[in-house]
């Protein structure tokens, strides 16, 4: 086998490349990962495994520049896509995937602690592990998506033609998942020996993840209150609860979801809230980049550090 470049697994965090770059390396010849069938140790990590008994060919990595694993120049790459609508569930999958996102608490401290803490500070005073905090900048967030760093960076990766494009989704899916195996074997030729013992295990580890089990919930509510149809809603997320307040705030002219994490139990709830807000309470709202095609000169925004942990 003769392979003249690096390959490197670019993903967003929390999105499986470790797994990915691990199982590109167990079914590749002479590996020392044979026999061994699944990438998960025993703390539900793919991080066990020794730096030096990986193929220094495969490599994984993120997408900004000046990180210690920025994407290489000079290596081929595999980019771990995804559709543009599922930006909520990436973030989602940071939000329970990272290193010690395992305790709630952490999850809020990670979105607080990547915000500019200038703003933070002036903004929410010397409290840095709210809850309503986190919320509120996730809305910032998802209201100025082209602002953000990691989702320009990747959004980038993913136009660019000369990268292989691995479907996330496919890592729930035994048959799809064995195709893109068997089609990055065929464009880098890589002789890979696909052992479908260690796919089975993958797909079913992945596929009972919490963040994949309920990655259209927040759609199904947005489409639940288009249509009028009420549905149980109690049990979102504050990233969900973020999403869907967003999205309806873009929607709807100048109705503002109040700040804070008390969340409606049914979707006809959130319809009254929106069908009889008051028209007194009505305003531009700050979090808005953009009104009527218009810069909103009280647009609120943040930086944020970009420098989370890696999974």
């Amino acid at each position: 086998m003769e392979i003249k470049k690096t390959i490197q697994v670019i993903y967003a965090p929390g999105c499986w490349g470790h797994a990915v770059r691990w199982m590109l390396d167990r079914f590749s010849p002479q590996s020392k990962f044979k026999g061994i069938d699944s990438p998960w140790d025993s703390a539900d990590n793919v991080h066990g495994f020794k730096s030096r008994d990986y193929n220094p060919l495969f490599k994984r990595g993120h997408q900004l520049d000046g990180r210690f694993d920025s994407p290489d120049p000079d290596a081929d790459k595999i980019i771990l896509s995804y559709e543009p609508l599922d930006i909520l569930f990436v973030e989602r999958c940071r939000f329970y995937r990272n290193p010690g996102m395992r305790i709630e608490h952490n999850r809020y401290n990670d979105i607080i602690a990547r915000a500019d803490k200038s703003f933070v500070k002036k903004t929410f005073g010397e409290n840095n592990s709210s809850k309503s905090v986190a919320k509120e900048l996730t809305k910032i967030q998802f209201h100025d998506s082209r602002s953000h760093a990691w989702w320009g960076a990747m959004n980038k990766f993913n136009s660019e033609k000369e990268h292989y494009k691995f479907k996330m989704e496919n890592l729930w899916d035994d048959k799809k998942l064995v195709e893109e195996f068997k089609n990055i074997d065929k464009k880098y030729k890589l002789e890979l020996d696909i052992d479908e013992k260690v796919i089975a295990n993958v797909v079913n580890k992945i596929s009972k993840e919490h963040v994949v089990q309920t990655k259209n919930r927040a759609f199904d509510v947005l489409t639940a209150i288009s249509s009028g149809t009420n549905m149980a809603c109690g049990d979102l997320d504050i990233m969900e609860q973020a999403y869907i307040e967003t999205e309806l705030e873009k929607a709807n002219d100048c109705i503002i979801f109040p700040y804070g994490t008390n969340w409606f139990e049914h979707t006809n709830q959130i319809t009254e809230f929106i069908d009889t807000y008051p028209t007194y309470l009505k305003h531009m709202n700050p979090r808005l980049p953009w009104y009527n095609n218009i810069k909103n000169p009280y647009h609120v925004k943040h930086k944020l550090t970009d420098k989370g942990n890696v999974i």
